[in-house]
């Protein structure tokens, strides 16, 4: 946990790519000084060739920056590469590109007095949050600057000079990407470090004058009595190291990546520390990295360093082994690397490799934890070998495949909303509580607050975010709006489930009226589920006017609901007008789907068509209506069509006008006029007597 006051050094900026494969790959700005890199790798090449040969390697370089006295490479480090953020890591980068030798600092035999058992204790009561803790002890330090050539490199870097033990502990940071904090010794009652969960409602003020509320979340470095650290983010004012201090506590260790995170967004505390704990660091190099700092504070501020080390480790690192097929690496390359070079490759990049029966066995070292699989040795050996080397083919051949059965049912819904003249919209998923209630989820799942602060209800249907998008184009002056969305909705688990209920919807909503919004809903089940018979009977349903809603049926199965948004839901988006929405479970509308049309020829003879105006009960709706008609046997007719319903004056009170379209033909002729009176009489008579119906004069 290395001393980094934001303000006075810098901090790691983030920047976000994408790759190939359509992925998110974050990445962070290192930047390497070379007059620092000379110390463990000898360089033969200008500073803008070895930017190219590292970028070619993978290690991206934004820009080289020239100071007075050094160059400085601005690299960018992707997440997976954590040894990278420091200097060593890149120095065996470019000794693995050049086959120079790399070098590491020497640490040697540091002189002791004293053991340092008999002056601390290191109780670790969270072995999985902080699998190994080191602590050293130097008393009798003098506290002061730096010297001059341990400034330039800080500030070539970034970091600005605090003191000669902080800057130490700052130096082996950029050196091993190991943090450390050194703790005032004297300040730790009784000379004892805790490792442990934070207690709640426990306040720390941490040294860049930050007052931290603590949660049993946290992992937190605490003495006898209190915290004295946040754990992997920065440490306490209470316990910093001064002009006044004589003896340090020197801490390296391993912090758990989330619990990090996590606690860094919290506080919002950011710094050099939290970055490289988020990202992972070497277990077997925190030792390492404990001894080069003291071997550089007993140099720069004297002391006497206590002899051994407490080291609570719970798991000590087992090395794995993976192995590498060198024909598989052509295969997936498309180049001819013997396998001899490969070989050299691999042991170029400390992997230790050997040959078992036709195979390389690679023993992956602690410091590379990407490497697990057999393609991430592939591509170890394409970046050494060079990106630019492998050949780009002329032509690429895809195997084509149907489409499988879901797929193919939601392009020809989306096709068949786009026909209608329905535009599709693609929404975030997350809501806020008070639209979720809205739409009858009183209870909706919420991703972690540390995450997303608002807005972190995920969506229990899509009308609440197509209606944010209506209100979006109504402050925009674009209008009609049609729109359709087909994506994962998310329920509360069932009971004795863990998991939310996720399942695919399908919602459209219109600024037009509620007929319009229905013959879109018929025109996708005539394309998608030509075989299937729609139904609309009236029921209530969340989010829409109770006097203006229904549920929607396919084949006598409910697959949604349709109708008129209700006023206060109106109102919370601050719509002018009401509109027509609809919601359809997709899985539903799939098991109705399959059906193939038949193929039909194009008439030979005209249709003829008669509009009928028939008075009817108000309480006969026009699916009783088509009932009464589709009972009626005439194979010349084609097509029962709505048209629109009258009341008032001088239909009495109670009766309403229905007025539909019939339409004949016969495919041996053209009918006459005498052959379709006879037909749209057996209606008039059937509608009559099931219905009451009269003819409209």
């Amino acid at each position: 946990m290395s001393i980094f006051r934001p303000g006075i050094g810098s901090r790691q900026l983030l920047r976000l790519r994408y790759c190939g494969t359509g992925r998110k790959c974050y990445k962070s700005v290192m930047k390497i000084s070379l007059n620092w890199l000379t110390d463990y790798v000898e360089l033969s090449m200008s500073a803008k060739e070895l930017a190219e040969r590292l970028t070619c390697a993978g290690l991206n370089c934004e820009q080289i920056i020239e100071t007075d006295s050094d160059v400085v490479l601005d690299l960018e480090v992707t997440s997976n590469r954590p040894d990278c953020n420091g200097h060593l890591g890149v120095a065996r980068e470019v000794a693995a590109i050049t086959g120079a030798r790399f070098t590491p600092p020497g640490i040697g035999e540091l002189a002791t007095s004293g053991k340092v058992e008999n002056l601390a204790r290191v109780d670790v009561l969270e072995p999985e949050l902080c699998p190994r803790y080191t602590a050293r002890v130097i008393r009798n330090v003098k506290v002061g600057p730096s010297p001059r050539w341990m400034v330039e490199r800080l500030e070539a870097v970034g970091l600005r000079s605090i003191n000669n033990v902080v800057d130490a502990t700052n130096y082996v940071l950029m050196e091993y990407s190991q943090p450390l904090h050194s703790f005032d010794y004297d300040k730790l009652s009784e000379h004892r470090i805790v490792v442990r969960r934070a207690e709640e409602g426990e306040v720390m003020v941490s040294i860049d004058g930050t007052t931290c509320h603590l949660d049993e979340q946290m992992l937190v470095i605490a003495d006898a009595q209190k915290a004295v650290a946040i754990a992997g983010v920065m440490g306490g004012l209470s316990t910093e190291v001064t002009e006044s201090t004589t003896n340090v506590l020197i801490e390296s260790a391993v912090f758990d990546a989330m619990v990090t995170r996590r606690t860094s967004r919290k506080l919002q505390l950011m710094s050099e520390s939290n970055f490289r704990f988020e990202r992972g660091v070497d277990p077997v190099g925190v030792n390492a990295a404990s001894l080069r700092a003291c071997g550089l504070i007993l140099d720069l501020a004297g002391g006497e360093l206590a002899g051994g080390v407490i080291d609570v480790w719970a798991k000590p690192f087992e090395p794995v082994e993976v192995s590498l097929r060198p024909e598989r690496t052509n295969l997936l390359l498309g180049v001819d690397i013997p396998a001899g070079k490969q070989e050299a490759i691999l042991r170029g990049l400390e992997l230790s490799p050997r040959i078992e029966d036709g195979r390389i066995v690679c023993t992956i070292p602690p410091h590379r934890p990407d490497l697990s699989r057999e393609v991430d040795l592939v591509e170890e050996v394409a970046r050494m070998e060079g990106y630019d080397n492998i050949p780009v083919q002329d032509r690429v051949t895809h195997a084509l495949r149907d489409a499988g059965g879901v797929q193919r049912t939601r392009r020809r819904t989306c096709d068949a909303l786009r026909a209608v003249g329905f535009d599709e919209a693609i929404t975030p998923g997350f809501i806020d509580d008070a639209e979720a209630a809205m739409f009858g989820c009183r209870e909706a799942v919420h991703v972690d607050p540390l995450v997303r602060r608002s807005n972190n209800a995920l969506r229990a249907t899509l009308l609440a975010s197509l209606l944010r998008v209506c209100k979006t184009n109504q402050d925009a002056g674009n209008g009609p709006v049609n729109l359709f969305e087909l994506a994962s909705v998310f329920r509360p688990p069932a009971e004795g489930q863990t998991l939310p209920s996720e399942h695919w919807e399908m919602a459209m909503v219109t600024s037009r009226n509620l007929r319009e919004l229905r013959g879109a809903m018929e025109a996708v089940v005539a394309y998608v589920a030509p075989d299937g018979r729609l139904e609309v009977r009236p029921a209530e349903a969340d989010g829409l006017c109770p006097t203006a809603s229904a549920e929607v049926l396919l084949d006598g199965e409910a697959i949604g609901h349709i109708g008129i948004v209700a006023e206060n839901v109106r109102d919370h988006y601050a719509l002018e007008h009401a509109p027509a929405a609809a919601t359809v479970r997709f899985d539903a509308l799939d098991r109705h789907a399959g059906a193939k049309r038949a193929y039909r020829p194009v008439p030979r003879f005209p249709a003829v068509r008669r509009d009928l105006s028939l008075i009817v009960d108000d309480e006969v709706t026009w699916s009783r209506l088509i009932e009464v008609i589709a009972a009626v046997d005439q194979p010349m007719r084609v097509g029962v069509d709505y048209v629109t319903t009258y009341r008032g004056k001088p239909i009495a009170e109670g009766r309403k006008s229905i007025t539909v379209t019939l339409t004949y033909r016969w495919d041996q002729g053209t009918l006459r006029s005498e052959q379709v009176d006879e037909q749209v009489d057996a209606v008039l008579s059937a509608t009559a007597e099931k219905l009451g119906a009269e003819v409209r004069k």
